[in-house]
């Protein structure tokens, strides 16, 4: 087993660099290696400081974690953290998940243990006395404006009344941490019935008790890698979700994405949403044989996905119509298409609607132009106008996740 010692220099306090190279000393004296990091605390509204510190800290060390090879990271919480926490939770009207506090361990890329959680201050404080043990005291540990300061002399009073609060508060966390793990393994099997590919069925999400509903959002949330929301937000989410018009289409903004609704279903967007510029592409072909010919592949990035161009020896797209100019471009209004020989021609913006597609997505499908005529929508298909019964080109579209697969 190899140890290597981490730390996270966070740039709040004018003896920073001094603890770093005390703690580099130490080290060294103990013949441990020894990695450090420099973080940039930046505070997000409805963050305080503490926060974003803690996210850049754990952040940063998983980093250093995995530069070094190391799989298992240390911290040294002890029981009177705990007991903080768990009450600072409180405070904060937490739910199961704030008020389990902080776990023994915890799973991941980089597994975290605290072996000293059930260990209270005193006990660790009185070990580094009795060995001659030196350490650096953090003067924020006593800044009565950090929030967690502030409960310590609370703290003390009730030690007099409750000497075992410690213990209790421990106690109290572990229980509650296996009722929030009851209810994510719920909320997974929930999950799995009203969740697919195509996102969140809202009439299977309906048939659930309004907290199962909320506990399945958490965890679809969290799946996606959002950050949670507040009980109240989550709320809201839940009655938009479920009493919006069927045939409306829902735009729910959330700090790192959308969350849209259209035709009973849900789902998350991260990316932007705004249509791509036009891009010229070409095939490559200029003559055309499909006994020699294969598929032609061209990704477009910009669009997030790829045309495939196929020979087909009818209904397809004339070798000669794609010797024009091939440009992808988006929606400008007014297009008009037919979608099958000697079908009608219709408004995309009908077409779309026929197809299940919604307005938001309508946006980020190109068409495919020859020159100034239309010979294929992403979503709909070619432009049966622009086919003819002799051999030709088959077009298809498939985006980046398809197209990964």
């Amino acid at each position: 087993m190899r140890l290597v010692a981490l730390h996270i220099h966070h740039g709040l306090q004018a003896d920073a660099d001094v603890w770093e190279c005390a703690c580099e000393r130490m080290a060294q004296a103990a013949g441990v290696a020894f990695h450090a990091r420099r973080v940039h605390v930046a505070v997000d509204a409805g963050q305080g400081v503490e926060e974003a510190a803690r996210e850049a800290r754990y952040t940063a060390l998983e980093a250093l974690c995995a530069e070094s090879g190391a799989s298992v990271l240390l911290t040294a919480h002890h029981q009177d953290d705990q007991a903080e926490t768990v009450l600072l939770q409180l405070m904060r009207g937490a739910g199961l998940d704030g008020l389990a506090a902080m776990p023994m361990a915890r799973a991941g890329a980089v597994t975290l243990l605290r072996p000293w959680i059930d260990v209270p201050r005193s006990e660790i404080e009185l070990y580094a006395h009795t060995h001659a043990l030196t350490w650096v005291e953090d003067p924020s540990n006593s800044d009565a404006r950090y929030a967690r300061n502030a409960l310590r002399p609370l703290l003390l009073g009730m030690a007099r009344h409750f000497p075992a609060y410690r213990e209790a508060l421990s106690r109290s966390a572990t229980h509650l941490a296996d009722a929030a793990a009851l209810i994510d393994e719920i909320a997974q099997a929930d999950l799995t019935q009203v969740a697919s590919a195509d996102g969140l069925a809202v009439a299977a999400l309906i048939t659930l008790s309004a907290p199962r509903q909320r506990a399945v959002l958490r965890a679809w949330l969290a799946e996606a890698g959002m950050r949670a929301l507040s009980a109240r937000r989550l709320d809201d989410l839940r009655v938009q979700l479920i009493e919006a018009r069927d045939d409306g289409a829902l735009c729910i903004e959330l700090p790192a994405g959308q969350i849209r609704r259209y035709r009973g279903i849900a789902w998350i967007e991260t990316g932007a949403n705004d249509a791509p510029e036009p891009v010229a592409i070409a095939i490559g072909v200029t003559q055309f044989d499909p006994a020699r010919l294969a598929d032609q592949r061209v990704s477009v990035d910009a669009w997030g996905g790829a045309l495939l161009f196929s020979p087909v020896t009818s209904d397809g797209i004339a070798a000669q119509t794609l010797l024009a100019p091939l440009s992808l471009l988006p929606r400008r209004g007014g297009e008009r298409i037919v979608l099958r020989p000697g079908g009608p021609s219709r408004g995309l913006k009908q077409a779309y609607q026929e197809a299940g597609i919604p307005a938001w997505e309508r946006q980020r499908l190109p068409l495919l132009y020859a020159g100034e005529t239309l010979v294929f929508a992403a979503g709909l298909g070619m432009d049966r106008a622009a086919t003819h019964n002799g051999p030709g080109w088959l077009i298809t579209w498939s985006a980046a996740l398809e197209s990964a697969s």
